[in-house]
């Protein structure tokens, strides 16, 4: 701890999102080109400033072998271990190396969450001749040439003997036989179950969890990926669209063969907040929590400016009943992409003060964001902020207008020196803004953590006092925490 700061007993839960889609690309740092390594060197680094858990890439061998980013499943059993797809390793490293920096960030104190992407596979090792359905969609009752026979030939049966071939998917999007694309369904098959009708098929081979060994299988491997490769948790992809059920059995089981409070947080990429607590309560497990997609459309709107009141109430992490399943964000692998989308490019870092100081919610910082964007010293600050200030009741204030939102952290009563309060601006004028604020703390002298505002602030008796922030874009935000008594 800090020489002046709070003692605090448990630190608030931040995830390190430790990936994006180009890391190990030329043009981008060398040391990432061997991720499961590098975290081995920067554990003690991110457990010092804060964080409690990282989420890594998926693990596991993919199609495109030690370039594939990890989305396009070949095999869920191979983590850099088997000569497959022409490489051992796996873009990141290989399991050995893996699970050394799996040990090395436990012993930091950091839980390490794996990416699982089971809705599909891709990059079958043979083809099959498949007869379609009569409703697929193109090519009804016709026999197309489908790549779904995995066999994965380097693995030799190791930790599974299971073999997937056509029966275990539902459909495909490519006819090897005739080279066209399209949205074949196989014959005896229908589309799975899933939360918004008819949106099961993504890409790829999609698994059809109606089959009971592939539920065995996705199910067997989960158990082993916690407990003998030692993650804590799982990020589920694209888990909209995939059978409900099958996610809440997957959640029930996985937990059940392990004595770690696991943790689960689901992609469902929806940014209307009902129909997203909608899909929460269709999968209907407590355990899982999702992205919360609706808020970061907020952030979206903040780029060019929007009415800041609107913060008191946006997103899944506001929405009674669910505060404590979100899970908050402001970029990530799939929302910046080099050449293509940058995602949130103005005012992230009013962004990431708001989700790093909530009470609700668990805020994920994106690597890109932290290490190629060059935010690391301020996004410290306010990681900083999180772990010593951000405790006790959280609760909006009365006097928030167009251009300048604020909100309180009361501090908890047996700790001496947490709290705080945040401003952040969507103004571009320079000019600082004053608000009378409540801190919940009377008699206290707070100062600016982040340094954009000088000087210190006294609260009456009752705990108000004159709290200030700059209507900047660069500079357009404040944490004004309780000076410490020495």
């Amino acid at each position: 701890m800090k020489d002046n700061f709070p003692s605090v007993s448990r630190n608030n839960e931040t995830i390190l999102q430790a990936f994006y889609w180009e890391m190990g690309e030329t043009g981008h740092p060398k040391e990432e080109e061997n991720l499961w390594l590098l975290l081995t060197q920067k554990a003690p680094e991110l457990s010092e400033v804060g964080f409690t858990g990282v989420w890594l890439p998926p693990a596991n061998k993919a199609m495109g072998g030690k370039k594939d980013v990890g989305y396009a499943t070949y095999d869920l059993w191979d983590l850099g271990e088997f000569n497959q797809k022409d490489t051992v390793r796996t873009k990141y490293g290989t399991k050995e190396e893996l699970e050394s920096a799996i040990k090395i960030l436990h012993g930091n104190g950091i839980k390490v969450y794996y990416d699982a992407v089971l809705n599909h596979r891709m990059g079958a090792d043979s083809t099959e001749t498949v007869k379609l359905s009569l409703n697929s969609p193109d090519k009804p009752g016709q026999t197309i040439l489908a790549w779904t026979k995995f066999t994965f030939p380097g693995r030799k049966n190791k930790y599974s003997d299971f073999q997937w071939n056509w029966q275990c998917f539902d459909g495909v999007d490519w006819d090897e036989k005739t080279k066209t694309s399209g949205k074949f369904l196989f014959e005896g098959k229908s589309w799975d179950y899933t939360f918004i009708r008819d949106d099961d098929y993504l890409m790829g081979a999609d698994v059809d969890y109606e089959n009971l060994e592939v539920q065995e299988d996705v199910t067997n491997w989960g158990n082993w990926i916690i407990n003998e490769i030692g993650f804590d948790g799982f990020r589920l992809d694209a888990v909209k669209h995939i059978d409900p059920r099958f996610i809440n059995q997957f959640i029930n089981d996985v937990q059940k063969s392990s004595s770690k409070d696991l943790f689960f947080v689901g992609e469902a990429w929806i940014e209307d907040i009902n129909t997203l607590a909608k899909f929460l309560d269709t999968v209907n497990n407590d355990d899982l929590k999702v992205f919360d997609f609706p808020l970061r459309s907020s952030f979206e709107d903040m780029i060019n400016g929007t009415d800041m009141r609107t913060l008191q109430y946006t997103g899944l992490v506001n929405k009674e009943g669910y505060k404590n399943r979100a899970v908050t964000f402001v970029n990530n692998h799939d929302t910046n992409r080099d050449g293509k989308d940058p995602g949130i490019y103005k005012r992230k870092y009013q962004a990431y003060a708001y989700i790093l100081t909530r009470e609700h919610g668990i805020p994920v910082v994106y690597w890109k964001d932290y290490y190629i964007y060059n935010m690391k010293n301020e996004l410290d600050k306010l990681l900083e902020v999180r772990k010593y200030f951000a405790y006790g009741p959280g609760y909006e204030v009365d006097n928030n207008d167009e251009d300048v939102y604020s909100y309180v952290r009361e501090g908890l009563e047996e700790v001496e020196g947490d709290g705080l309060v945040l401003m952040i601006s969507d103004g571009e004028s320079g000019e600082i803004i004053s608000k009378r604020i409540n801190s919940g703390q009377p008699n206290t002298t707070f100062y600016d953590y982040t340094g954009h505002v000088q000087g210190k602030i006294i609260t009456d008796e009752r705990g108000y006092g004159d709290f200030k922030v700059r209507k900047s874009e660069n500079e357009g935000w404040s944490v004004w925490v309780p000076v410490i008594k020495k």
